[in-house]
C-alpha cells in the first residue's frame, strides 16, 4: 500500500501591510496570501467589474444578496490581478477552465496554482507553484457546531474538541484544516472529509484516499482578529520561511500597478 505523508501544525506566518518590492514572482517553495478585507473595496466595486467577463458579471448577479455579488466582484477581478501579476498577462487573457471537481485554474499557465476563500468580511487569496488549498473563517459566537462533531470529525479529534480550554477555536482550527486539505486535494467535502486528520502530528495515509501520491503539510495561522486560518501545500522544505501574507490595496491607482505595463 502506497502511503503519503502529512504533517499538520500551527505556523506563525509572516505578515506585512503592503505587497513586497519584488514584483510578484514566486520562488519554488513560495506560498503568498493575499487578504483582502471586502468592506473597504465597496465603492470600487463599478471600476473592479470592468475587469470581470460578460459570464462572470452574469454569475454575479445571481446572488440574492447584494453583499454577496459586491464580494464575489471583488474578489473575482482582484484574483485576476494577481493572476495577471505573476503570469505577466492581460487580464482579457486570463481564461479559467475547471478540473473534475469544479476546481478552477489557469489555462495558460497550469503551474500557476492558486485558491480562494472567503468569510464574512475578509476573502484572502492563496498562489503557488504548487497545489495549494486554503480555508479561512470567522469564528461565530453564534454557530451551533457541537451537532457536528459525530459527523466530521474522528472521535479522537471530536474528545479533544469537547475537551479542550477554548472549543470553538478548537473546532474552527480543525475544521479550516481539513477544508484546506480538502481544497487542496481538489477533492470537495465528501465521504472521506471525516477521515482526514486534523490534530497536530505527522500522519501516513493510504494515497488512495488522497488521490495523490505526494507528501503534504498543513498549517494553521491567525489571520485577523477572531478568524482562523489554514494553508494545505504539497511538501516544501523550510516553509515556515516561505509563508506570507499580504494586504492588496484598496484603492485602483495601486491596483493598477499591480499589471504588466501592456495592460
Amino acid at each position: 500500500m502506497k502511503t503519503s505523508k502529512l504533517s499538520i501544525s500551527f505556523s506563525d506566518v509572516k505578515s506585512a501591510e503592503s505587497i513586497p518590492d519584488k514584483k510578484f514572482f514566486l520562488d519554488s517553495n513560495d506560498i503568498i496570501i493575499y487578504t483582502i478585507y471586502l468592506p473597504n473595496f465597496t465603492d470600487l466595486k463599478s471600476d473592479l467589474s470592468k475587469y470581470l467577463s460578460d459570464k462572470e458579471i452574469k454569475k454575479s448577479q445571481r446572488y440574492y444578496k447584494e453583499s454577496d455579488t459586491n464580494r464575489f466582484i471583488t474578489y473575482r477581478a482582484i484574483l485576476k490581478f494577481i493572476l495577471a501579476a505573476y503570469s505577466k498577462l492581460r487580464i482579457k487573457d486570463i481564461y479559467f477552465d475547471y478540473n473534475f471537481n469544479k476546481k478552477p485554474y489557469l489555462i495558460s499557465h497550469p503551474w500557476l496554482h492558486f485558491n480562494v476563500s472567503h468569510s464574512e468580511d475578509f476573502a484572502a487569496i492563496a498562489i503557488s507553484r504548487k497545489k495549494v488549498g486554503l480555508d479561512i473563517e470567522y469564528m461565530s459566537n453564534d454557530f451551533k457546531f457541537t451537532t457536528l462533531l459525530p459527523d466530521v470529525f474522528e472521535d479522537k479529534e471530536a474528545l479533544q474538541i469537547q475537551n479542550s480550554s477554548d472549543i470553538k477555536h478548537a473546532f474552527y482550527t480543525s475544521w479550516t484544516r481539513k477544508e484546506a486539505f480538502v481544497k487542496a486535494l481538489g477533492k470537495g467535502i465528501d465521504e472521506d472529509f471525516k477521515n482526514l486528520p486534523s490534530l497536530d502530528g505527522q500522519y501516513n495515509i493510504d494515497s488512495t484516499l488522497l488521490q495523490n501520491t505526494q507528501n503534504w503539510q498543513v498549517y494553521s495561522f491567525d489571520f485577523a482578529e477572531n478568524y482562523l486560518g489554514a494553508v494545505a501545500f504539497e511538501d516544501i522544505p523550510a516553509i515556515s520561511k516561505n509563508i506570507s501574507l499580504y494586504t492588496i490595496p484598496n484603492n485602483m491607482d495601486e491596483l493598477l500597478e499591480m499589471l504588466p505595463k501592456k495592460d
